[in-house]
Parts: C-alpha cells; structure tokens; sequence
C-alpha cells in the first residue's frame, strides 16, 4: 500500500458519501474534507455513514451522532485513514460497538475494448434505473417487490452526473449490479451484487472485466470498500488490500 493509493482510495470515498447524502430524504453535516454524516435516509445501516477524521472535537462527534438519532436511522462509523483509540472508546461508551472490519481495496483497469460485452448494460433510463434496483436489492438478498424509496433512490443515482449505474442480464433476468462513482482523480465501485441463485457461475467475473474497461476512461486504478464477506470474492478476483477499516454501528444488522 502507498500514500497515493490509499488518497485515490478517500478521494473517490469521500466524493461518494457527498453524493449519496444528496438523495431526497437524505442529508449532508460536513465539517471539513473527511469529516460529518452523510445520509441517504434510507432505513439501513450501511446507506448511512459517521465518518470521522484524525482529530474529532467532542462537540462534532456529537453533532453526527445527534443527527442520527434525531433521524432514528441506523449507520455505521468509521475513522479514516486510521483508527484512534480514543474515538473507538467513546463510540462504545455510546453502545456504538464494533462489528466488523472493512477492506479498502484496489486494481488495475482493463484498457477499453471496442467489442462490449452483450449481457452488460448500462443504465440509460429510468425504467433501467428501476432494473439496476432489481438487481441490487435482491442481490443483496432483499425480497421482491423492491421498496419504492429503494426505487425512487436509484433513479437519483442514475442522475447523479458522476455516476454510472449498469447491471449484467441474462434472458430478460437482471442478475447483477453495480455503480461507478467517478472523480477527476479516480473511479470507485459500490453496490456491486449478484442475486443468490446466480452465484458461482462466472456471472460476476464476467461482469467485473467489463467495469474495469469502463472505469479505465476515468482512472488506471478502480478501488472499492469490501464487506467482510465480500472481500473474500475480491481478493479471488485480482483485488489488493489497501487498509483496514474498521466498523462501528449500534446494530448489529449492517
């Protein structure tokens, strides 16, 4: 790992938690680059975010977390780029406890082939929007009918200028999903899914080329923030460890 990775790495973090505190229903306390909540408001704990840099005054831990539990949403923590003791102590003391660690990753993009992949779409449309939360929500094992704040959500990141959303489809069946979040420095990967019955066919590694040739036009590099489980497929696939990040939630469910 070197400084410059782990800066592509918080500059495409950062940037992504700015626009997913812009959906309706959500919102944004930044204190400075690094630092504040940033909220999609919707009712899960990992579409809300506590982020906290280096040195947090104890009345700006406590205006992100009052903001939440005004809100009554659940969210997940976390201190970039490291852990201080400190912080993780007075999260605990709040019954705020840690439950699992994160893994900021990275790899090398594809260069662009000419020849597209024709199960690979990109979203182009509100009805696509809708197909891409299909996709996402039962890919993260959600049950069908995908809730209507969850659609209405995706078609706000459809037209989030730096996003690109695309999903892999088989025989009219949206199978996988995924979101490109792109700044001038670097591109990052988020809700990146197949649904369950899908799984360990190849879907996802397939999907995974075509991204990498998408993301070269914005960066060499495309990073990501892994879930326990899911870093575990990452590293299978090519990815390398950057940092651990450690998570902190009242809930268990994140």
């Amino acid at each position: 790992m070197s400084k410059s990775e782990t800066a592509v790495f918080l500059d495409n973090f950062y940037s992504a938690l700015r626009m997913l505190g812009g959906n309706p229903g959500g919102s944004v306390l930044e204190l400075r680059q690094g630092a504040g909540a940033f909220s999609t408001g919707l009712p899960f704990a990992g579409e809300n975010y506590a982020i906290f840099d280096t040195s947090p005054a104890p009345e700006e831990l406590c205006g992100v977390l009052d903001l939440y539990e005004k809100r009554d949403l659940p969210f997940i923590a976390l201190q970039l780029p490291i852990l201080q003791e400190e912080l993780a102590s007075e999260l605990e003391r709040r019954r705020i406890f840690r439950r699992a660690t994160y893994l900021a990753m990275s790899i090398r993009n594809f260069p662009a082939k000419t020849d597209k992949d024709p199960l690979v779409k990109k979203v182009c449309t509100d009805r696509e929007a809708e197909r891409w939360a299909e996709a996402a929500w039962t890919g993260f094992e959600g049950e069908l009918p995908v809730p209507r704040a969850y659609a209405v959500f995706s078609r706000y990141l459809f037209r989030c200028p730096a996003n690109s959303l695309f999903f892999l489809e088989r025989e009219g069946h949206p199978l996988c999903s995924a979101l490109l979040h792109s700044t001038e420095k670097s591109s990052g990967l988020y809700y990146f899914a197949t649904i369950p019955s899908a799984r360990r066919q190849g879907l996802a590694a397939r999907f995974m080329d075509s991204l990498r040739e998408y993301a070269s036009r914005y960066s060499g590099e495309m990073v990501l923030l892994a879930t326990e489980m899911g870093a575990k497929m990452y590293k299978s696939y090519g990815f390398r460890e950057l940092m651990e990040v450690p998570i902190f939630s009242a809930s268990d469910e994140i």
